[in-house]
């Protein structure tokens, strides 16, 4: 007998890490109240007095967009030209560059990877990620049923450009085509940012394989203003437009993390590349996508985001109030990092940005922490190879202690405990977990 789903669905189920330690820091708080729990999980900033931050200077531009452009679709599906513009000047000219790039509106970043793949991609064929990354990541392969190859994402205290070499390699040998995600700067979930030595070499190793086949390369940098460097982080861009032919790519930018306007779900999908036939070609396939799945993206959004990128007095009032958050959000950092170093509690290298991974490499001890430091109100998420700290959400008052507590618990568990095995069975359906086993060299 035929079932409601169709056969490409079996099997298909949401775990949310993010929401389930979320909610359980909610249920917590409601519980023993505010001050009796650390909520680590949250993936949004929450300023020092607990409050969500939401930038002055964009909600008051938001309020100034007439309630007919809110409420009205926008004019192109690809978003409107004033849209366009203000996505290719926050990125491009903002740090003195003239890049000749498409523009797609996206439903957040989110919207731009998904479109991605989906454009990029034949069903069967092989997308790569980071081995520690956002969870959704693998969710979104998932949904549009391209496996994942993994390159790992460290070596010691750096990107670990080898592993994704020998990945990409692989794939590329395997299927004469690669799609590959790299998350910078303020890599989700440890916080680390490339080194430009390290871009140099990645690029070049692109270039090479190029010759070999197309090479999509996605840069995920939904956190790109929350950089120490503020535009002189965008001279990268410079870089990918100056690659092969046979070399596109695809920057997702999250307006929406831009202006804490998560909810608002606004994004964009840019495409840089030197095959300018090859570009249009995937520009109208997005389109078409787009279309198809979401059809426009919220008008009032990007009509406030063009209203701030493209006057510079409010950009400039902007630019101030976000830099004092992007201070704080290192101050935090400064704590933990500190205070991990002195109790001995380890963690991923961190540069900046919304969070810092604790390292723990085996599942099962990860496991029962993440499990027990739920019991000591203490909510983070579990992603491969550690637990994710969302320091965005936490103020400086409940990070001063935080590592020695983690320690403490952490010390209390024994590896040779045959109840721990039950830990990793509980877990196994854990979305960032599943596929360990499956990460490349």
């Amino acid at each position: 007998m035929k079932d409601f789903i169709g056969d490409k669905s079996v099997g298909k189920e949401i775990v949310d890490v993010v929401f389930e330690a979320a909610q359980g820091a909610v249920k917590a708080t409601k519980e023993f109240g505010e001050d009796a729990v650390v909520n680590g999980a949250f993936g949004t900033y929450f300023k020092e007095d607990k409050s969500f931050l939401t930038f002055d200077t964009v909600y008051r531009i938001f309020d100034r967009v007439p309630d007919f452009q809110k409420a009205k679709y926008a004019s192109s599906i690809a978003g409107p030209p004033e849209y366009q513009e203000a996505v290719k000047d926050w990125l491009f000219k903002s740090a003195g560059l003239d890049i000749n790039a498409d523009v797609i509106a996206t439903p957040g970043g989110t919207g731009a990877l998904s479109s991605t793949i989906k454009n990029a991609l034949n069903r069967g064929e092989t997308v790569i990620h980071p081995d520690i990354g956002w969870g959704p990541y693998k969710t979104i392969a998932k949904e549009m049923q391209n496996p994942v190859a993994y390159y790992k994402l460290f070596e010691d205290e750096h990107f670990n450009v080898e592993s994704f070499k020998e990945t990409c390699t692989q794939v590329m040998k395997n299927q004469g085509k690669v799609l590959a995600f790299i998350n910078d700067p303020c890599q989700n979930p440890t916080g680390y940012t490339m080194r430009d030595s390290e871009w140099d070499e990645v690029l070049t190793f692109i270039n090479e394989l190029s010759d070999q086949g197309p090479f999509i390369l996605l840069l995920d940098v939904a956190y790109i203003d929350f950089n120490k460097r503020g535009d002189d982080y965008k001279q990268l861009f410079e870089k990918l437009s100056k690659m092969s032919d046979n070399v596109l790519s695809v920057i997702a930018f999250s307006v929406s993390k831009t202006m804490t306007a998560y909810g608002m779900r606004v994004g964009a999908q840019v495409l840089v590349s030197n095959n300018e036939q090859g570009r249009r070609r995937f520009f109208h396939a997005c389109g078409n996508t787009a279309r198809g799945v979401w059809s426009t993206v919220n008008n009032g959004g990007m009509m406030a985001f063009a209203n701030l990128a493209l006057n510079e007095e409010n950009k400039q009032a902007y630019l101030q109030e976000k830099n004092g958050f992007v201070k704080l959000l290192q101050e935090r950092a400064e704590i933990m990092i500190h205070e991990a170093k002195e109790v001995g509690l380890p963690l991923y290298p961190y540069h900046e940005g919304f969070f810092i991974t604790i390292k723990i490499d085996d599942h099962v001890i990860k496991n029962e922490l993440h499990l027990k430091l739920k019991k000591h109100n203490i909510f983070f998420v579990n992603v491969y190879g550690g637990l994710r700290v969302a320091i965005c959400s936490i103020p400086k008052a409940k990070i001063t202690g935080l590592a020695a507590k983690i320690k403490e618990v952490l010390d209390t568990i024994d590896p040779s405990d045959d109840d721990l095995e039950s830990v990793q069975d509980a877990n196994d359906n854990n979305d960032v977990d599943n596929d360990e086993k499956n990460v490349t060299p």
